[in-house]
């Protein structure tokens, strides 16, 4: 019988550096780090009824695992729920994690796999004393080392999309990724840029606290408007959590003299660099977005970090810019 213990706690603050220990050592994605956990905890992307840190320590208090979750009612932004699971709609779900996070995982001890059980299993004792009409996992990576121990817990699974990313390693730099694309693709980023740099384009990297988050959130929110997505950002709300992330979080602005034509914000830890994000106005005779995704790409090169993020959707432009698909499924079902 395991001797583990077991903690839930509502706020990450009322966890000692044990959680940033952890999180370090398993090179948890960004989303699970301090700054991140504690911006969305006071500037919600998305409402939140309750969140619970589940934590898995052996007897001496040494933290074993540690996973977020999120209590939440009417929040379904890709249909997960309305597609694959209709008698929880509208209703309560209990998921890790929050639905801005493409890389959902289960930060554990690598010689603690009953951590990982314990920690699930709890993640099912929270949502049935809260209430909650189904509880599980949402954007895991279906190739990872979660899914099986999903499937043993009795959770069902569905896919729901593609992520996609780049393995930085396996390039001399942006030069050499540039160089081994085809030549078409290739073709169309130098153009763009050339075009773009006789616009009088001009680029700055700059921390989001010296970055124009008032007009990346009019950018962004235009161009999600073509997705009827534009309620992803809340004016005032986002500014107030990218600033909350502090040195997570970078802007990339592009202008044309003072009107600004494009902005992309990246998230940072460890080791990757997430292109997360971006806002674009179109422009007559170039592409604002491959000239904000030549930058970004080079940033993330440049960061010396060895893997690059590039989120959900867009499936044509990244299979033809060589990015590397992952099929992200759901795993739910009753406490």
């Amino acid at each position: 019988m395991s001797s583990n213990r077991i903690r839930v706690h509502t706020a990450i603050d009322d966890i000692g550096p044990e959680w940033d220990i952890l999180m370090a050592a398993t090179t948890a994605p960004v989303f699970y780090r301090r700054p991140f956990l504690r911006a969305f905890e006071k500037h919600p992307l998305h409402p939140i009824q309750r969140t619970a840190y589940i934590l898995v320590t052996d007897p001496r208090g040494h933290l074993l695992a540690g996973l977020p979750a999120y209590l939440q009612q009417g929040i379904d932004p890709v249909q997960v729920f309305a597609d694959h699971f209709p008698d929880a709609v509208g209703r309560s779900a209990l998921v890790s994690h929050v639905w801005h996070c493409y890389d959902t995982v289960l930060p554990v001890h690598p010689e603690a796999s009953d951590a990982a059980r314990a920690a699930i299993t709890t993640l099912r004792e929270v949502a049935a004393d809260w209430g909650a009409s189904l509880y599980g996992m949402a954007n895991v990576d279906a190739a990872g080392p979660l899914p099986p121990l999903l499937a043993e817990q009795g959770l069902e699974s569905v896919d729901i999309d593609i992520g996609w990313g780049l393995d930085l390693t396996d390039y001399s730099g942006y030069e050499g990724y540039l160089s081994s694309l085809r030549r078409k693709p290739r073709q169309n980023l130098t153009h763009d840029l050339r075009l773009a740099a006789q616009a009088g384009v001009a680029v700055r990297k700059v921390p989001a606290a010296e970055a124009d988050l008032d007009g990346f959130v009019d950018l962004a929110r235009a161009t999600a408007a073509k997705h009827n997505n534009s309620g992803y950002y809340q004016p005032g709300l986002f500014q107030d959590f990218t600033l909350a992330l502090g040195d997570h979080a970078e802007v990339l602005e592009f202008r044309i003299a003072d009107r600004l034509i494009c902005s992309g914000l990246a998230l940072l830890d460890d080791t990757r660099y997430h292109y997360w994000t971006c806002g674009f106005a179109p422009m007559s005779g170039f592409s604002t977005f491959y000239v904000a995704f030549d930058h970004m790409m080079r940033n993330a090169f440049t960061s010396g970090r060895n893997w690059v993020e590039l989120g959900r959707r867009n499936p044509v432009f990244k299979r033809r810019y060589g990015l590397t698909p992952r099929t992200l499924t759901a795993w739910f079902t009753n406490p």
